[in-house]
């Protein structure tokens, strides 16, 4: 990290790697929160698309954003690196991996935050707060619900069931840190097992509160999947975990 944590900031990480036809959503949502101190950092991957000259237009817009930092890799090297490589700029006692093709709801960060506070008062090793979601189609039609499950630390052995864009502990997310960049797929697997393992417990809120956006080049396949399902007629809510692969290289 570049200084010490400053108290309540929240720092919202995204990497991104050509989601240029989505990452201004992404950054839009970030800009609507209701919660007041934010900061955000974007790292590019390399990527070979517009995603540079998206990024750089819509960090121009009006927002209320203590500061926001783009770095640009300068090659493709992997989430993973993408997010070692953000978290040294990161100043906050609380942070977010956002994906670069997923929408926060303008209440995400306030209602986590509050929850976690109130965990943590009874629960001292809760360090993170993951929700429900709503699917959303490539154009951000919705399409159907995903399901997280609740908090088990025995489960992170045998399935992936926390998604991004939880808010977690700053100081847990640095101990777990830095990530095994060889993680090709399972790249959520591989944080949550490290943190977890750490001795962090999570919790979970059975609610719809980000948008997970389905399209054919999620780096986990779910997309694919999940778009196949519909169009044979298969609607409705979806265990997450039964989609997610766990960490592979």
């Amino acid at each position: 990290m570049t200084s010490q944590p400053s108290s309540g900031l929240l720092s919202i990480l995204i990497p991104n790697y050509n989601y240029g036809q989505y990452i201004a959503e992404a950054v839009e949502s970030v800009f609507r929160q209701d919660y007041d101190s934010i900061e955000l950092i974007i790292v590019d991957d390399g990527s070979t698309d517009n995603s540079v000259k998206a990024i750089h237009q819509i960090v121009k817009r009006p927002n209320k954003l203590s500061r926001i930092e783009v770095i640009e890799m300068p090659r493709n090297s992997g989430k993973l690196a993408a997010i070692n490589v953000g978290i040294e700029y990161c100043r906050g006692e609380f942070c977010i991996l956002l994906d670069a093709d997923d929408k926060l709801t303008d209440s995400y960060a306030s209602r986590c935050i509050n929850a976690l506070a109130k965990e943590r008062e009874t629960r001292a090793n809760i360090g993170f707060i993951y929700t429900n979601c709503m699917l959303i189609g490539p154009g951000g039609d919705h399409v159907g619900q995903g399901k997280s499950t609740e908090f088990d630390p025995t489960l992170i052995e045998r399935f992936s069931f926390i998604p991004e864009p939880a808010v977690v502990l700053m100081s847990a997310m640095l101990e777990a840190a830095p990530f095994d960049e060889g993680i090709l797929k399972g790249t959520k697997h591989h944080k949550w097992r490290r943190i977890i393992n750490n001795g962090w417990h999570g919790h979970h809120i059975p609610e719809p509160l980000f948008n997970y956006r389905m399209h054919d080049k999620n780096l986990s396949g779910i997309g694919t999947r999940v778009l196949d399902e519909i169009d044979g007629g298969h609607r409705g809510e979806r265990l997450l975990s039964g989609y997610w692969p766990m960490q592979t290289r």
